[in-house]
């Protein structure tokens, strides 16, 4: 009887600690895309100030979400061994493949893209004074689009994860 309360206390720990990595995925990206940046940039005193802050706000987040990923890739893994009893059913198989693909939007937005546009910024004197078609602020606007397109993607799969799970 305490073996069998064990494991179900087991599972549902799994279960939150999954779904509050979905939460925070999901739901921070979210928040940073449709509060944070549009009040940011409608608010600051200039553009180049609600840039340099939302990049702040957005570096903290990319360790959230890498960690939140982390939570979840282990939780999906330790869940399947309750989950597949034999050939997985079409709900998990599909739940894994959108986990997969988010975990690659969540890694090229949050562990490259976004860092490395960071890098373009801060490494660049004078960046927000540079005309629009310098390589320096070409490459970070190709950056940023591209992030912004896979959260976006990430938030969807997530909001998918979640309906499967």
């Amino acid at each position: 009887m305490l073996d069998r309360r064990v494991e179900t206390l087991y599972f549902d720990l799994l279960q939150f600690l999954y779904h509050l990595a979905l939460a925070v995925l999901v739901g921070g990206t979210l928040v940073i895309g449709t509060a944070v940046a549009p009040a940011l940039f409608r608010t600051a005193r200039s553009r180049s100030e609600a840039g340099a802050l939302f990049g702040t706000v957005l570096a903290r987040f990319d360790g959230y979400a890498i960690l939140a990923l982390v939570v979840l890739v282990v939780t999906s893994a330790l869940k399947s061994s309750f989950e597949v009893t034999g050939t997985p059913e079409p709900r998990l198989v599909a739940r894994w493949v959108c986990l997969v693909l988010l975990a690659l939007a969540t890694l090229y937005s949050s562990a490259w893209a976004n860092p490395v546009a960071r890098s373009i910024r801060g490494a660049t004197a004078g960046f927000d004074d540079l005309p629009a078609g310098a390589p320096a602020r070409v490459e970070f606007a190709r950056l940023h689009e591209r992030s912004r397109r896979a959260m976006s993607v990430a938030a969807i799969l997530g909001l998918l994860a979640l309906f499967l799970s």
